[in-house]
């Protein structure tokens, strides 16, 4: 399945906790600790971003076809840090793990994150002019 279709079908399975309009842009999956990674235990989390938002979601599952079910964050872009190092990818207050094959997509939510939160990166009419 292609990274369009995957983000497609998570904007459509998060969509009960998404913003009207809003798509998912990036996601990456993985468990809430170390410690669930190695006992292979533990519930999920998928950090997601949108247009607007940064979320990390609560998942039965730590793999890519697993689905939402409830928002365990919401930040606005640019309001939070948002951190990877080694396996932890840190969004605020909130840790996750992120497998190794995840983290070009944790990288690059921290990317759309970073770009997102600068004005020049907003389209004009999103832009308040001070």
């Amino acid at each position: 399945m292609s990274e369009e279709r995957q983000l497609q079908k998570m904007t459509e399975s998060a969509g009960l906790f998404l913003e009207r309009g809003e798509t998912i842009r990036a996601a990456a999956w993985g468990p809430s600790s170390e410690f669930g990674y190695l006992l292979g235990v533990g519930s999920g989390r998928i950090a997601a971003v949108t247009e607007r938002h940064l979320y990390v979601f609560e998942s039965p599952l730590w793999g890519r076809m697993s689905r939402p079910r409830g928002v365990v964050a919401k930040h606005t872009i640019g309001s939070v840090r948002i951190r990877l190092s080694g396996w932890a990818l840190r969004v605020g207050d909130e840790r996750m793990v992120v497998h190794l094959h995840h983290r070009g997509r944790a990288r690059r939510i921290a990317a759309l994150a970073a770009d997102m939160s600068r004005p020049e990166s907003m389209p004009p009419t999103a832009r308040r002019d001070g």
